[in-house]
Parts: C-alpha cells; structure tokens; sequence
C-alpha cells in the first residue's frame, strides 16, 4: 500500500518512501508533537488479513517496545494505516553494514568496535529472552559518529515469518524483494541462516551467535562467507560449506580467528553458547587480541555494556497512560551518566518469583539490597556500590519486599508472616509486627515506619522500634476501596502516598488511584488515577508507574498535589500488574535502581512433564493460563485463564483433541477443582461487593450455580473429600483456622485449625481423604506439613526449606511440593494413625508461574506418572538483574527545566 506524502498515519504526517520489502513499506514521518523524524514500517497484507498472525504480532511488537538500549533502534508504537498496521520505529540516519561492506573489507580496529557494540545489543535482548532471527548487514545502521544501531529486532518471529513446523517457508523471508521471483535470486536472509534455521528448525539465540559470525566474517573479508546463485546453492552453503578463512585478513590474531570459527560451528552444541562471551573479549583492550592475553573483567557489575548511557527519555511505549497528554520528549546528555548493572553471582535468580518488591537502593545511595534464590531458599545480599562486594546479610532468611531505613543502617524487610528489620552488618532480625499478606513498608525521618501488612486492610503506623500498630487510613467503603498498598514517604515525611484499587479491580492496578496521607494530621488526598505505584524523587518529583513504563511529575513534599500531566521518562521497568508490583527504588542522591524487562510474558502452553522433566506438549492452543486441574478420570482440565487476581475465568480443556469451553464469563472464575462425580465443578469468584463466593455447578451449566459460601473477603478453593461432601477451601479473611470445609449440601463451614499452628492454608486431602496436607507457618515460614483430618494425634512437617504448591501421589504414598523453583517428592508411609516422612527428593527445576509472586503452577496426574503443568513459550529467560543509573534524578531536573516543565 503505497502512502503519498502529506498522508497521516495517527499523529504522524507521512514525508516519503525510504524503502521496501517483504516486511513492509518503509516511510520517513513528522511527529509534530516532539519535532523529530520517525520511521513508519506499514506491515504486509498477509499480517492485516489474518487475525491470528496480527494478534500475534502485537502481542510481541509490546514485549520488542520494552527494548532499551542504545544498540538497538527503539520502537515507539502501532498505528492504523487504512485497515493495516504501521509500526512507527526510530529513525537511525547513515548507511547501513552492507551499504559500507559493499565498498570494501572494513579496517580491523574498525570491525572489532562495530561487533563490539552489536554483540552489546545483541546480549541485551537475549537476557530478556529476545531473538533477532533476522540478523544481517542490511539491518544494522551505521550512525556518522560511529555507533551501531540494530534495525527490526524480533519482527522475523513478531510476523511470524519464521517457520513453525519443519518445513521452512522461505518464500515469506523478511528480506525477499517486492516484484522478484525466487528463482535467481540470492535471498538476503539465506545468507545469514544458521544451518539449524535452513533445515526447518526453530531458532534459539545461538542462531543470532552464528548470524553475528557471519557478519563479522563479512566486515572482515569484504564478501559473502556462504553464497549461491540460487536459494538452494546458498542454503546448501550454509549447510555444507566452511568459509574461505583466507579470505581474511592475514595479521588476524589467532585468538580472533578462534572466535570467529566459535561462532560458525555448524552444530550449534558446539557453538559460542552465548553472545556475552564474544562481547568480554572484545570490550578487553586491543592487547586482548594478541596471542596469549586472556580477556578479564567483572562478571557482577557490568559497566557500558548492558546500559550503555543514559536511558533515552524518547521511550519506546506502546500504551500510554491516558490522562498523559502532553509528551515532551527530548533527548538528554549522557556525558555525565554512569550505568551499571548488577547480577547475582552464580546464576542465582533475583527472587521476583515470591516479592513484590525483591530490591530496594538505601537512601544515601551507596548500598543495594536484593533477594535471591540459592538452594530453593530466599536470602538477602547487599551490594555495596562503592566496593562492589556483595555480603550475605545473615539472620534474614526469606526476606522479601525490602525498605532501608532513613538513614541507610538497616533494611526492612517481610517474611510470610511478620515485618522484622536487621542491620546492614548482618545479626539478628528484629520483630516489629504482624504482617501476613503485605504489601510492602516506607521509614519515615520521625524514627516510625508506615506499611500495608495485609491484602485488604488499610496503612498502619509503628514505631521502628516496635509496639502497637494505628491504623492512619480507612478503606473507605462508599468508594468501595478493597487495599490500601506500596507506601513511600515524601521526602521522609510526613506525608505518605500510597496505591488505593477498589472491588472492582481486583487484579489488575494499572487504573488504579494514587493517594496521599499525612501521619501528622491524618488528612488525605487524591493526586492522580491510573497509575499503580508511587514513588519520591529528589528534586520534588513524583513517579508513576504504569504498565512497564515510569512517568514523572512536580510535587511539593509539604504541600502534595498533582496539576501537571505526568510525562514518560523511563521504559522497560519490571512489574506485575495483577499486584501492581513495579521494581524500582530512588536513593535521596538521585541513583535509580530498577529491575528491567517490562512486563512478564503471561502467555503460556500446556504440557506433560514426566520425572525427569521431558516435555510432552498438548494440541492447546497458547493462553494467558494461570491454573491446571486434571479431571478424575485425567482427559480434561480446568484451565483459569487471564490476568489474575480476581480478573480470570475458568475453561475446560480437552487434552486430547484440544477443544476449549468457556465455563464463566467477565471475569467472574476462581482457582476450581473437580468434584469425584467428574461433572461438577467447585470454585470461587468474585461478587460485586468485594468479597468471593464459593460456588458449585454442572459442566453443562444444568441448574446454574448453587452458592456454598459468601465471605467479604478472599477465598481459595484447593480440594473436596473422596465422598465429595465437602470443599476445602482456605479463607483469608480469618488469622486461626483458615482451612476449612464447606459442605456440599450448604451447610456453615467448619474451621480445620491444628492447636499450635496459628495459621494455616492451602490444604490438599490425600485420595483416601484421611490426611490433610497443608502450609503451615509454625516455624514462621510456609512449610508442607501433613495431620489426619479429623485433628487427632499430632503433625508432620515435610518440607525444610519453604515450600508450596503441594499435590498428592499415587495411593497417597509420596507428596510433591515447590521449593524455591525446584519440584520435590517426599515419600509417605502410613502405619494406623502413625505416619512417616521419607528423604526428599528433588525431581526438576518447575517452569516459572505466570504470576510474579505465587507458586508455580502444575497438577499430577496418578494414571500416567506425570505432570500436567504450564510453561512460557521457548525463549522466555528467566535471569533477572538490577539496573542502576546514577543521579538518575538530576538529570531528570535537567529534562524538566529544558522541557518546560517545572521542578522544585
């Protein structure tokens, strides 16, 4: 579709052509907003017209928009083109790799630079689990002061170009040029194709190593590493052929021959396994390419290479908050910002998993604490910025959601059960109070401390030595408030600000309102909607986060009110919408810390995981799958899917042909399980006051559904008895005694509490329904422990480290739980009332849950000796780091001033 110049694409004014191809038609555009040139790609027709492959697209066009790196060129949003979508991209001027190859073999010095910075980029994205599955000259720029800019990053699997089944459909190539025929054409991307990528096989990043050993090879030679004069010669190449390692440049260090030759391993076993390792050797000094100089370098705090300058404050968003209506954007200097990056020694993961909020920077910005998994445990590190060392902060085991005090001698922190704070010198923690649910705490400068400790009660206050907890605010019920949660303190205080969601929204916060209480007076305010977190900034400035993105605008610490529109000054921040978690935390020097990535993935597949952890996929198409619950006789399951949070509803699956029934609509589907019988269901949902409902039905929907129980608060159903005359369900709105039965029959449920455990939840009946399984916090941490239901004789403890999502054996002879990211069986002997716990025994690392904090999802299935489970697609990396910005805040005052914009 050809676009004349004049002709509006949204808000973008259409200048001229800048090029085409099968990806689309390529045009220069006017923002008139900010003033700049941008790129619109207006994608082919065969994206427009087929609804899967464009949601598809979009779907990964949001994840591709958190990219932000100076490497690869940023993706700023989707508009509508007369009926086609037009992705509006940054516009990188100069020439592209291959328009300089073309006029001869690159010097070396300038060569090694070049892959230097498009190994950098490349790194970046794998560690977010992005491919490029497109790499090639002709799509990297060469900007005139020297730096590489990656084009079309993740558009080859975003269109979907990239074969799904074994045969390659290379006729869809993203390169082949409009109006050509195949035969005797040299298809651009045949060139760069991995031999795994030509035989029909799906990419992983390894085929990116093996493209950047191809352009590199070409950087250097001047020419082509495998050509042909017809797709099928140069596919053959590929496959058969080694490169004219003549054809290089005679001086070439031995050890840069050894990297290329690394990379164009046709086995992609034997293959450079990650692109970080070409990236060490050639940010080493030019001395490093010398025969016998080993590359060094610090594995733990990576400066330049993962955020190489300021992040730009043009963001690449594809939804903005609505109320934003004034973006003005501008690039900011970066001759003054340093970037670093911290990563967990040992290829520990930072514990998002379980957190919502897993880091925190200590105000005088010299410390980060963050909390990692080691062994299935959850401890605290603290990263010292002006040493770079890390120590293990000993005593604060399972820490999570971490706050420093004022003046950056302790950390706040919660378990599953209580608020504790422990000095930065490690020692004892420090009970200050009860918190089962929290949701996270600020230190204020008056020596108190203001924290959410449960999910749908209000902020309380206490001293930072400990005492008796007030309340200073109030769920106000006319509004229909549900949870008051993320306090921060401005400026120390003495007003807090806070993220207010009503029953409406139970699991999602991006609409939520943001609100302000003095702990003085106990006024409070509302300062802004939709946004859902808050946070100070030095300088006067208050950040909002929404979706992945932050934006920023002026308060008075004193005196908080919003009367400016927010505008967008960070993308690419990690969070978790149905909590409204988003990772980031300001030191009073203005360092920014944050934990990138953008929002996770929630799309999911289904599958079989034997013993050892072989995957066996299903014929069910992909979801946003939160939950799995085989069916008795082990064909079906109940699959919650959507947001979370309150947000889902309940399908039913057929594992053998694939179908999918809707059981519950808008919203209204809880966690269910299966009732003996095989054709009723139980589960809970929502209802329009806030609190859940416990109900029963038919599959078939005969009779509707018959409510069991009402609470005005969160309930979970886990289980039913053999006979099916009972649901067990945990109810949160009680501290003792939150399991309890709830009879079929609609009788008053009856409390299961054991004397001595306090609190108790999650329970799972074992097949002959003598036994309950359940987590207890007796140890003041959620462990698997086993009673007889009818609470006679004592308890068990099976787990030792924490654990949860517990299921049930065969027979009721072994039990399997999740500690840290690890599926462990426990065998079980029972002898009369008597039952004895065996050695555990871990089975295989579990894929990671689609909720940032909540056990990862599966059930077993006892006919088969397996495990049903949901995993995200290939590709989706798991490692997290910590990305930090120093002075972040005052170049964000900069910004502001250059802008227009106030500050104080």
């Amino acid at each position: 579709m050809a676009l004349n110049s004049g002709t509006r694409i949204g808000p973008y004014e259409i200048v001229g052509p800048l090029g085409v191809g099968g990806m689309g038609e390529v045009y220069r555009a006017l923002d008139p907003r900010l003033g700049r040139d941008v790129a619109v790609k207006v994608l082919p027709d065969a994206v427009a017209q087929d609804a899967e492959r464009l949601a598809r697209f979009e779907r990964e066009a949001r994840v591709l928009a958190a990219l932000s790196h100076s490497g690869i060129a940023s993706i700023f949003g989707i508009e509508d083109a007369a009926g086609a979508p037009a992705l509006v991209m940054e516009l990188v001027e100069g020439p592209t790799l291959d328009e300089r190859i073309a006029q001869g073999p690159l010097p070396v010095e300038e060569a090694v630079e070049l892959a230097r910075q498009l190994a950098a980029a490349l790194e970046y994205a794998h560690d977010r689990g992005i491919i490029h599955r497109d790499l090639k000259p002709a799509n990297v720029k060469v900007r005139p002061d020297g730096t590489v800019k990656v084009l079309d990053f993740g558009l080859a699997r975003a269109l979907d170009i990239e074969a799904q089944d074994s045969k390659p459909d290379l006729t869809r190539s993203p390169t082949l040029t409009q109006g050509m025929t195949q035969a005797g054409v040299i298809l651009g991307t045949a060139a760069y194709m991995s031999p795994e990528q030509a035989r029909g096989r799906t990419a992983d990043s390894r085929a990116d190593i093996w493209a950047f050993g191809v352009v590199v090879y070409e950087m250097l030679a001047g020419r082509k590493a495998f050509a042909g004069e017809t797709l099928s010669d140069t596919l053959a190449s590929v496959m058969r052929d080694e490169p004219d390692w003549s054809a290089l440049p005679s001086g070439l260090s031995p050890k840069w021959l050894r990297l290329l030759r690394r990379c164009l391993t046709k086995d992609p076993r034997q293959r450079l396994q990650a692109i970080g390792e070409a990236r060490i050797a050639l940010e080493d000094s030019e001395s490093n390419l010398e025969e016998g100089v080993a590359p060094s370098g610090d594995s733990a705090v990576t400066p330049r290479s993962r955020f190489a300058g300021f992040v730009p404050w043009a963001i690449a968003a594809v939804a903005l908050v609505a109320l934003v209506t004034t973006l003005s954007q501008r690039n900011v200097s970066t001759t003054t910002a340093t970037e670093f990056a911290i990563v967990p020694a040992g290829g520990e993961k930072i514990g998002t998993d379980i957190s919502y909020h897993p880091m925190a920077i200590s105000p005088d910005g010299l410390a980060v604490a963050y909390t990692v998994r080691v062994g299935g445990e959850l401890r605290l590190r603290l990263r010292r910025l002006d040493t770079r060392e890390d120590t293990e902060v000993s005593g604060a085991a399972d820490a999570r959601n971490l706050f420093f005090s004022r003046d950056s001698q302790w950390v706040g922190f919660f378990d599953s059960r209580k608020m504790y704070k422990v000095s930065v010198r490690g020692g004892t923690p420090v009970e200050l109070a009860d918190a089962l649910q929290d949701r996270l705490g600020t230190w204020l400068n008056d020596g108190t401390i203001v924290y959410a400790p449960e999910v749908t009660e209000p902020l309380y206050r206490i001293p930072e030595s400990g005492g008796t907890p007030v309340a200073i605010t109030t769920l106000d019920a006319g509004k229909r408030e549900r949870t008051h949660r993320f306090p921060c303190a401005l400026d120390g205080g003495p007003w807090v600000v806070f993220t207010v969601q009503t029953v409406e929204s139970p699991g999602g916060y991006d609409d939520a309102s943001i609100d302000a209480v003095s702990v003085v007076t106990g006024e409070r305010r509302h300062l802004f909607k939709g946004a859902r977190r808050a946070a100070w900034a030095p300088g006067g400035f208050l950040i909002l986060a929404r979706g992945s993105d932050l934006y920023a605008t002026s308060i008075d610490p004193s005196d908080p009110r919003v009367t400016a529109d927010p505008v967008p000054v960070l993308a690419g921040v990690r969070g978790d919408v149905s909590s409204g978690a988003s990772y980031f935390s300001i030191a009073d020097n203005g360092t920014l810390a944050w934990i990138p990535g953008g929002e996770p993935d929630r799309e999911r597949e289904i599958g079989w995981l034997d013993r050892s952890g072989r995957f066996t996929s299903v014929p069910i198409p992909s979801g946003p799958y939160l939950q799995v619950k085989l069916s008795p006789d082990g064909s079906r399951a109940l699959v919650l899917a959507g947001p979370g949070g309150g947000s889902s509803d309940l399908w039913l699956a057929d594992l053998r042909t694939g179908g999918m029934n809707r059981l519950t609509n808008g919203g209204r589907g809880g966690p269910g399980i299966w009732l003996p019988d095989g054709v009723r269901i139980a589960y809970s949902r929502a209802d329009s006051e806030g609190g859940n409902v416990i109900v029963v039905r038919r599959l078939d929907g005969a009779g509707g559904e018959r409510e069991l129980y009402h609470a005005p608060h969160p309930v979970n159903v886990t289980g039913v008895t053999a006979d099916g005359s009972d649901i067990v369900f945990s109810d949160y709105g009680q501290r003792e005694g939150r399991i309890r039965l709830a009879p079929t029959n609609g009788g008053a449920p009856v409390a299961l509490a054991a004397e001595g455990a306090g609190y108790e939840q999650a329970g799972m009946l074992s097949p002959d329904g003598r036994w309950l399984a359940y987590i207890s916090l007796k140890t003041n941490r959620e462990e698997v422990c086993v009673r007889r239901l009818d609470g006679r004789g004592g308890s068990w403890q099976v787990s030792t480290k924490g654990a949860g999502g517990i299921r049930w054996g065969r027979d009721g002879r072994e039990l399997f739980f999740v500690t840290g990211e690890m599926l462990v069986r426990v065998p079980i002997e029972v002898r009369g009332d008597e039952l004895t716990v065996g050695q555990p025994e871990d089975l295989f690392e579990t894929p990671p849950s689609p909720n940032e904090a909540s056990f990862r999802d599966y059930d077993y299935d006892p006919r088969g000796d397996r495990f049903l489970i949901t995993r995200p697609p290939r590709g989706v990396a798991e490692q997290r780091e910590i990305a930090l910005s120093l002075d972040w805040a005052g170049k964000l005052a900069d910004h502001m001033r250059a802008t227009g914009k106030p500050d104080r």
